[in-house]
């Protein structure tokens, strides 16, 4: 406590009786200075928990009084002082070099700076101000060493503004306003160029102009903590460097020929801080590395307005795992020629020959009108999402091309794109496609949706579709015209899956508002499981739900309806094991559930299937053992109750309108009604009809805790698995 006292009096009687003079304060400990700054520039010396914090302009520094032996006061530093002055005054330069004679010489040529340093001294600090039109610094230095940018303008007619020859780490503090430019047709690698490492700190602005290749450039790699860097031209890239990691700051970068970042064969870290970039030229990156580029915070702002541009590339994975990212891609797509083959190039926000990982941020992407094939997110990988907030807008029309000869192919715009595998575990994501042959969620193997066993809040997926079908080659079947039978169409699709497709949990909304066919909301080109989740699926021009060759409804919530095909369709087995099922299909020749007399079996869940009259897939007795039943009503909009002989109601429901139609098989505007649930076994029914519904809950006409009144009655017996009544 003596101790404490005693310098605290030291210190502040010393500090009131010398501060009208230029003194420096000293604190030391066994015959070492252990601190020293101006008393001028000292605000005040406090003394907490057995410390002394000095604080002053630019800082504070907190010491143990355990560190402190004495302190003096002197007119000299005790330190040595490492700090050099460079002044440009327009064609000449103003040097100020204590360390002449240690190592450190500089030569000048009229505002051109050459500094060779041999002292063998660490962070040498250079300190740059004034302006040249006709200047540089170069530096060869044999250890790190800082450049202090303070309102200082180089503009070089012959190279670089800023040139680091050896392979030692610059670390640069911007403060004020500053300017660099290099030369056109120059030999330089950039206007700011360091054959080592280059940390970027401060709160001032650096703007830097590379007319000949990058305008930030590093033989090694980019680090960025503090600063606001802005890049106004570049002949190539904007920041170039092994690899480049962000921390703080805020970089802006446009007008280049090249990319905004380039981490060239190393990787890209965005941790913090404000990126805005703008690439315009065809075939070129807002951020590109050949290795992994990870986003895990900060404000990201991308346009990629070239044609076949990207947003965010990769030749291997990108991860997200936080920031808020906003990327606009309206380039257009581009038909390239190899060998005689035309294969087209996009221009997408986000793409990689490898994996894309998003556990957490907020994603905005937009591909307007313009952008007539790319793709939101595309991987040559697999996609996996498991968290973030996920908005993907795709506007523009797809178009068919020739690849060779008679061959045909089309290109369309799609949300999500995976030539592989797609997992979202989480997260909430909506994708909304609005040009012809748009796609919502795409993968060329498997797309799995939710996680097993997950609580379905975990994740809320919204995908719509609204663009028309388009011809890609003209058939010769009946009728003719575009298409026929064996015609080749881009049709619009809200989820499709290559391969198998499971939902495991999930909230999920599909909603395609097509007018002509084509627009499926949920399609497996192999086998779909549903397994859980809640499910509202919608379609006006094609299938809700289509499997290519099994369908298993083995759990969870769905609802599917189309007003122009089959609400439920599958091109091979069908098998309902469990889950709560409404299915909607409202014009003739179409079916709630069709599975094109291959196996339906029920075994579990509940179903109600609504369609036109006559439209429906029975149930296969041996593959079934839960009972079901098919009405038919003559009549829309008709409410039916069923009531078991305990009088237990089991079903209300209010059949949809149903549009009929002249097709085969018609059934002009009366309505099937297919029905499964476990409480319905064996025993007599009461089946009541034409009346009315009044409270309760309802979901797609499916009433809960409702009370029925009038109407007609009929009796039905259960006793073969299927079950088939007519109410007059």
């Amino acid at each position: 406590m003596r101790k404490q006292i005693l310098l605290a009096l030291v210190c502040v009687m010393s500090v009131c009786m010398l501060s009208a003079q230029e003194y420096y304060l000293h604190t030391h400990r066994g015959g070492n200075v252990t601190f020293e700054k101006k008393i001028s520039q000292i605000d005040s010396i406090n003394f907490l928990n057995s410390s002394a914090v000095f604080t002053y302009n630019t800082g504070h520094t907190s010491l143990p009084f355990s560190n402190i032996d004495s302190v003096t006061f002197s007119t000299d530093s005790l330190i040595p002082t490492y700090d050099i002055y460079i002044i440009y005054n327009g064609s000449t330069v103003t040097v100020t070099n204590p360390l002449a004679t240690s190592g450190v010489t500089i030569t000048t040529n009229g505002a051109g700076v050459t500094v060779v340093s041999t002292a063998g001294l660490s962070d040498i600090t250079y300190h740059l101000s004034g302006s040249t039109l006709d200047g540089f610094f170069n530096i060869s230095s044999d250890k790190r060493f800082n450049l202090s940018l303070e309102n200082v303008s180089i503009t070089n007619t012959t190279g670089a503004a800023i040139n680091s020859v050896i392979d030692k780490k610059m670390t640069v503090s911007i403060n004020g306003t500053n300017y660099l430019k290099d030369c056109a047709n120059g030999q330089q690698k950039a206007a700011l160029y360091s054959k080592g490492q280059v940390f970027f700190y401060g709160g001032g602005t650096l703007t830097v102009e590379g007319l000949t290749k990058h305008a930030i450039s590093s033989g090694d790699y980019i680090e960025i903590y503090g600063g606001n860097i802005v890049v106004t031209s570049a002949v190539s890239d904007g920041l170039h460097g092994d690899y480049i990691r962000m921390h703080n700051g805020s970089v802006t970068v446009s007008g280049t020929t090249g990319d905004g970042l380039d981490g060239d064969t190393g990787f890209i870290e965005i941790n913090g801080g404000t990126l805005n970039v703008t690439v315009a030229t065809a075939d070129t990156k807002a951020v590109k590395c050949d290795s992994t580029l990870t986003i895990n915070g900060g404000n990201i702002t991308l346009t990629a307005s070239g044609a076949q541009t990207k947003g965010l590339k990769s030749d291997q994975t990108i991860v997200l795992n936080g920031g808020d990212i906003s990327i606009t891609a309206s380039g257009a797509t581009v038909l390239e020629t190899v060998d005689g083959v035309q294969d087209p190039a996009y221009c997408s926000a986000i793409a990689t020959d490898g994996n894309v990982i998003i556990t957490g941020g907020t994603l905005t992407i937009t591909l307007p009108t313009s952008n007539n094939g790319g793709k939101g997110i595309s991987a040559d990988g697999n996609v996996t999402i498991s968290g973030g907030e996920i908005h993907i807008t795709t506007a523009g029309a797809g178009a068919a091309y020739t690849v060779s000869g008679s061959t045909k192919d089309s290109y369309s715009c799609c949300c999500i794109k995976s030539d592989a595998h797609l997992l979202i575990t989480g997260g909430d994501i909506t994708c909304s496609s609005g040009g012809a042959g748009g796609k919502g969620i795409r993968a060329d193997s498997s797309i799995v949706i939710g996680a097993v066993d997950a609580a379905d809040s975990l994740l809320t997926l919204n995908v719509s579709t609204s663009g028309a079908r388009f011809t890609v080659s003209n058939g010769g079947g009946w009728p003719p015209g575009p298409g026929g039978e064996s015609g080749d169409y881009c049709n619009p699709k809200a989820i499709r899956s290559g391969g198998n497709l499971t939902v495991n949990s999930g909230l999920i909304t599909v909603n395609c508002t097509q007018s002509g066919e084509g627009g499926e909301g949920m399609e497996s080109k192999a086998t779909l499981n549903l397994n859980g989740g809640q499910l509202t699926i919608t379609s006006t021009g094609d299938d809700a739900i289509n499997s290519a060759n099994y369908l298993y409804i083995n759990g969870g919530t769905t609802y599917a309806a189309s007003t122009n095909n089959d609400a439920i369709d599958c091109n091979g087995p069908m098998y309902i094991t469990g889950g709560f099922t409404i299915a909607a299909a409202s014009h003739t020749p179409e079916e709630a559930f069709d599975c094109d007399n291959y196996t339906f079996g029920i075994t579990g869940g509940t179903i109600v299937g609504t369609a036109p009259s006559g439209m429906y897939s029975s149930p296969t007795a041996s593959a079934c053992t839960q009972h079901s039943l098919k009405y038919t009503h003559a009549g829309n909009n008709a409410v039916q109750l069923i009531r078991n002989s305990d009088n237990e109601v089991i079903l209300t429901f209010k059949v949809p309108s149903i549009s009929g139609g002249g097709g085969p098989g018609g059934g002009g505007s009366s309505a099937t009604m297919t029905f499964s649930s476990p409480e319905f076994v064996q025993g007599t029914y009461t089946l009541k009809y034409g009346g009315t519904i009044t409270g309760g809950t309802n979901w797609h006409n499916y009433y809960t805790g409702a009370t029925y009144s009038g109407g007609n009655s009929k009796t039905v017996t259960v006793g073969s698995s299927f079950s088939v009544v007519t109410a007059n």
